[in-house]
């Protein structure tokens, strides 16, 4: 989360080739919206530091609307890149792949361990598979235990507590599949 918050802050006093869409929205932002997407996103990461989950939690519903995750879909690669997703998870989000579907439900098998109870995703990111390694290794999914899934709901609570939104559609930061 840090990496997109210096993104952010540098997108904002220089653009950034690969990210022109972005960058034009981001640089033309209003002063007091860009302070704010700033304060809420720093809060954020100052919550999560403190549970330290293993797998990132999404970023805050409002910095996501202010920054145009939710308008900007035909941005999919410059939003996939500043979010730091996988390329191979980017180009199937590309081909029409908005949620966790069937295939992705039928690797949760080959996925079990033991001591781990549940396969969680940053919500709003899907992966090429639940599979992908490149996915893992940046946090975006994770299998975790009992404590840590307690962990991951609490961290919910406080994220919802301290950074209070009205995103009808963002109810939670985690995609869960419970083995």
């Amino acid at each position: 989360m840090e990496d997109i918050l210096k993104r952010i802050i540098s997108i904002r006093k220089n653009p950034e080739n690969d990210l022109k869409n972005i960058s034009f929205y981001i640089r033309n932002m209003d002063h007091d919206i860009y302070n704010l997407v700033i304060s809420r996103l720093k809060k954020q990461i100052e919550i999560v530091r403190k549970y330290k989950p293993p797998v990132r939690p999404a970023i805050d519903p409002m910095v996501s609307s202010y920054i145009g995750v939710y308008s900007g879909l035909e941005f999919a690669e410059e939003y996939g890149k500043l979010m730091g997703y996988p390329t191979c998870c980017i180009e199937s989000f590309k081909s029409v792949r908005f949620a966790i579907d069937e295939e992705h439900l039928k690797e949760v098998e080959d996925l079990k361990e033991e001591g781990k109870i549940a396969i969680v995703i940053t919500s709003g990111f899907i992966p090429c598979s639940l599979k992908c390694k490149e996915a893992w290794k940046r946090c975006l999914i994770g299998s975790v235990s009992q404590k840590e899934y307690d962990n991951i709901l609490q961290l919910e609570r406080t994220l919802f507590k301290e950074l209070p939104h009205y995103h009808g559609g963002y109810s939670e930061y985690y995609e869960k599949i419970r083995f």
